[in-house]
């Protein structure tokens, strides 16, 4: 019998995401926190199937504590689509429903607008001093 470390090793990424991005479903946010703290979590894993990362679905289940949680890491793609093709901004429009978070997500993206200006960021800079969604 031979041993897979690497295959072990996925199989414990996965289920590690797979609890974080359980935890921003539910918008438990103290759970997403530790999470956080802990380390380990890549904020550009994709759910398997859907392409869904941590902020596509925060912003679609309008888990706006969870949402700046994560945006407050600085370490969000704001640019990456999901398995249709929608970004995070695009996702709080349609599936969330509110314009406000699409908005948002979409000034930071883009690095314009009014969440750039009260956060001090400019265009390509990181994105850890953010203020978050209000």
């Amino acid at each position: 019998m031979t041993t897979d470390p690497e295959g072990t090793a996925d199989r414990e990424r996965r289920r590690r995401h797979a609890g974080f991005l359980e935890a921003v479903n539910l918008g438990d946010l103290p759970r997403v926190q530790q999470m956080l703290s802990r380390g380990g979590i890549e904020l550009s894993y994709a759910e398997p199937g859907t392409g869904y990362t941590a902020v596509h679905i925060a912003a679609g289940r309008n888990a706006i504590a969870v949402l700046r949680a994560l945006v407050a890491t600085g370490r969000c793609d704001l640019s990456i689509k999901d398995g249709r093709g929608r970004t995070p901004a695009q996702v709080a429009a349609t599936i969330g429903g509110n314009p406000a978070v699409a908005r948002y997500l979409s000034d930071l993206q883009h690095g314009a607008g009014i969440a750039v200006r009260r956060s001090g960021r400019t265009a390509g800079q990181s994105g850890s001093e953010q203020s978050g969604v209000e």
